[in-house]
């Protein structure tokens, strides 16, 4: 009987070569949405803005705990990278009368109990009569701080407090590439409790 010993020889690396591949590789991106809203309440005479401005909510997010996350099974070790795409600022109310020129820039950061804190999204010139801030993005992995326990994000602004009370809603867009291989490639199980 022959026997095609190349093809046998063929079978015996590359079939575990591209079995790894394929589950090893990066498989999926889920786009997170997170949003938080805040008020700035107006100015007294000459009151500066300076500092956080914070987002409640906006501030600890729990990646892993996101309902997108959640619906899709994802587990903190099975996330390769993490990036902000997007990161925009919204004034809700009042609905006319205020825009951002009441900040001259502003910028974002992130900070976990064991990461440095890093700038992650800013701005430094806000057209006059914007309601709308598309911020500029850092080009960060936040992989390291979305799977900690929370990754907090912080705002700071330089500017002035605005004319009236202003609702301003934040949303960040973040670009979640799993390994869903990740248990079959050496990755660690999450402990039990």
């Amino acid at each position: 009987m022959l026997t095609n010993k190349p093809f046998l020889k063929w079978q015996c690396w590359a079939l575990p070569l591209l079995l790894s591949t394929i589950t090893c590789g990066p498989l999926d991106v889920i786009t997170v949405d997170e949003t938080s809203t805040t008020t700035i309440n107006k100015a007294s005479i000459f009151e500066q803005l300076l500092g956080d401005i914070g987002f409640g909510a906006f501030l600890n997010i729990n990646l892993v705990d996101n309902t997108q996350m959640r619906n899709q099974n994802v587990e903190a070790h099975q996330i390769d990278s993490v990036y902000a795409t997007a990161l925009s600022l919204t004034i809700t109310e009042p609905t006319s009368g205020q825009d951002f020129s009441f900040i001259d820039s502003i910028s974002f950061f992130v900070s976990t109990g064991g990461e440095e804190k890093v700038r992650i999204a800013w701005l430094d010139t806000i057209a006059p009569g914007t309601t709308r801030l598309e911020l500029e993005i850092d080009d960060i992995d936040l992989s390291p701080y979305a799977t900690a326990d929370s990754m907090t994000i912080t705002s700071f602004v330089d500017g002035r407090r605005p004319d009236y009370d202003t609702v301003v809603e934040a949303q960040i867009t973040l670009d979640v590439d799993l390994n869903v291989g990740g248990l079959l490639c050496g990755a660690p199980a999450e402990p039990s409790d």
